[in-house]
């Protein structure tokens, strides 16, 4: 793949690379592989060994998921092949958000019990949450990402440094190499957002950015975007005059962005620059929206330009759109051809994502061991709705044995191309209702003991 030899690629390389005599047996599905979707027929071996290291990993060094595999009289003797996979004990992506109060010390205690790595000893000075993310980012040195909050409480994922650099290696090969070729030095990154955050994709993507100089990556602005913000625009419920003051100048500073950006996609079409353009899908269409009224038309497909979308459409459900819809509006408003456009599923939880073909099936990574649930969390086969679930040996900072609650189809493999994998049905939707069954409350008894080995 051209990525081995661009300077991009390089930079990237050496950003979020490891060497080879430090990878474990799941580096070599994520490092040892040019193309994550031309794979052998045998790297399920691979996967499966993998999986099995980090589960017994995860029964070793995590205090909270020992306790939780015994209460299941579970053990890694338990575990030896692919068949013996459905015992592995799985938890729920409201696990992330089961930290008892924002009190930094809270959160800290939370942590050291479900952590799998060491995070030293409590010296954080401050007491708003927001502080502490940047404390423990430090400490892990590593990356740490929050939910939107919708529910009115945030999802907070801590990857340790290993566990960081494994997903954007796998980030930036995905997205800038998997999509089109071939991708210039000299591309230009769009993202109509903020990096100052520590909300996943705009931290994600802040980070991943660094592999371009700054005259090569541009944001929709660099105010700042704190928890109490998105808490805000959550919510949509200012309380005292600071906060309508600063959701006000945040909203405008993004609405005067938009038109910022428009500007510069301009400029960089009329120099006949390279972009790719990352964003939510909603977000995305607002923009064409306002394309469409000020008769703005893009023709960023004559310099082989891409763009990639993730996230869903989150409370904008009601403008949602299938995806070859919206490829349609892209081609016709930006001049990206639909090839071009790629959607990708993924969980902030989890180590990778399921970029979409050019025929919009999603494409699993071969590391990921995906299942879907019955109402009884029973498996079921391909071919069948249900709740997704992974099993994710990436992920060393928490177990990456997770349920979500999206309630999606598998197939075997793609009925419409020759790419190598599982493939999800590009309907994806949520599944209404509470969490996994007497999970949740199992593990919050759980974490309100004491954990020991």
């Amino acid at each position: 793949m051209q990525e081995n030899g661009g300077e991009l690629w390089k930079k990237a390389n050496k950003m979020f690379g490891k060497p080879r005599q430090q990878w474990k047996t799941v580096d070599e599905m994520i490092y040892g592989v040019d193309n994550y979707y031309n794979t052998s027929k045998d790297s399920y071996k691979i996967r499966n060994k993998a999986i099995i290291e980090a589960f017994n990993f995860h029964y070793k060094n995590n205090l909270f998921y020992n306790q939780f595999c015994k209460h299941r009289k579970l053990s890694p003797s338990n575990i030896k092949s692919e068949k013996d996979f459905h015992k592995i004990p799985m938890i729920p992506d409201s696990f992330f958000k089961d930290y008892p109060s924002e009190n930094p010390m809270d959160v800290y205690n939370w942590l050291y019990q479900v952590s799998s790595v060491d995070i030293g000893k409590f010296d954080f000075q401050g007491k708003k949450l927001q502080n502490f993310l940047e404390w423990a980012e430090r400490r892990l040195e590593g990356i740490v990402l929050h939910s939107s909050g919708t529910s009115g409480k945030f999802s907070i994922m801590f990857r340790d440094a290993e566990t960081m650099k494994r997903l954007f290696h796998i980030l930036i090969k995905l997205v800038m190499f998997h999509i089109t070729k071939p991708v210039r030095d000299d591309i230009h990154f769009v993202y109509p957002g903020t990096p100052k955050t520590y909300l996943a994709m705009g931290h994600a993507l802040g980070t991943a950015s660094q592999i371009f100089d700054d005259e090569h990556k541009h944001f929709l602005t660099d105010r700042a975007l704190n928890m109490e913000i998105v808490r805000l625009m959550s919510s949509g419920k200012a309380e005292g005059l600071k906060q309508k003051l600063e959701l006000a100048l945040l909203m405008k500073a993004m609405a005067k962005g938009q038109y910022t950006l428009l500007n510069l996609l301009q400029n960089l079409e009329k120099n006949r620059k390279q972009v790719i353009l990352i964003s939510f899908p909603f977000q995305i269409w607002d923009l064409m929206d306002i394309m469409e009224k000020k008769g703005i038309k893009l023709n960023l497909g004559d310099t082989n330009s891409f763009m990639a979308t993730a996230g869903g459409w989150k409370i904008y459900s009601h403008k949602k759109v299938t995806e070859e819809d919206f490829a349609r509006r892209i081609e016709k408003m930006f001049g990206i051809p639909k090839e071009n456009y790629r959607d990708a599923y993924g969980m902030s939880e989890m180590n990778g994502l399921a970029l979409s073909c050019e025929e919009r099936y999603k494409h699993l990574t071969d590391w990921i061991y995906p299942i879907v649930l019955d109402d009884e969390m029973e498996p079921v086969g391909f071919g069948e709705w249900g709740r997704f679930a992974f099993l994710d040996p990436a992920g060393y900072g928490y177990p990456g044995f997770i349920m979500s609650g999206d309630k999606v189809r598998l197939l075997e493999k793609c009925p419409k191309c020759d790419k190598t994998g599982i493939v999800l049905d590009s309907e994806i939707s949520r599944i209404g209702g509470a969490e996994a069954r007497g999970c949740g409350n199992l593990m919050r008894n759980l974490l309100s003991e004491k954990l020991t080995n």
